[in-house]
């Protein structure tokens, strides 16, 4: 399942990836169906005992049917050890992914009046931004969320990430 890291999953292709780490087999990606979910854990459960400790598969989701594009958006928070590598995080999303950020802004200190419209995340960014950590807020389609997500806390590593609730999307986007 996870011999060869490189290679696509040969039935579910890129649209699944697993990751082994500390024996924890951990299932990212999303699916067509809850079938294919439940096979796809079964069988990474067969080798729990025979070289796995467990299977984690919280971040292996069913893609929903048709999700609408333009009805919400999201906003993605993430803090990292500093500024610079807050915008290579950003850049990093822009050329490796296919999201799109609606909006995109890097803190490098005090938010100012940025933060009022993070609501009750704006504590934790004022709180990593004292730290002196950059924090990058990207705003995309509700649809492409999960995917941002994924990338800026596992790919880019960022120190926390966290997705606001989804809000109706701003007119003109």
């Amino acid at each position: 399942m996870v011999g060869h890291t490189d290679d696509s999953h040969p039935v579910y292709g890129d649209s699944v990836r697993a990751r082994l780490h500390g024996g924890v087999l951990h299932l990212l990606g999303e699916l067509v169906s809850d079938q294919e979910r439940q096979k796809l854990i079964r069988e990474a459960r067969q080798f729990v005992g025979r070289g796995l400790e467990d299977v984690d598969a919280r971040r292996l989701r069913v893609k929903r049917p048709d999700s609408p594009r333009g009805v919400l958006d999201q906003t993605i928070i993430a803090a990292y050890p500093n500024a610079d590598l807050a915008e290579y995080a950003l850049e990093f999303l822009r050329e490796h992914s296919r999201v799109t950020p609606k909006e995109a802004q890097v803190l490098r200190s005090d938010g100012g009046p940025k933060l009022e419209r993070l609501g009750d995340f704006a504590q934790n960014v004022s709180k990593a931004l004292d730290a002196g950590n950059g924090v990058l807020i990207i705003r995309v389609d509700e649809a492409d969320a999960f995917e941002a997500r994924e990338m800026l806390d596992e790919d880019t590593r960022s120190l926390w990430t966290v997705a606001t609730p989804p809000v109706p999307a701003k007119d003109g986007d």
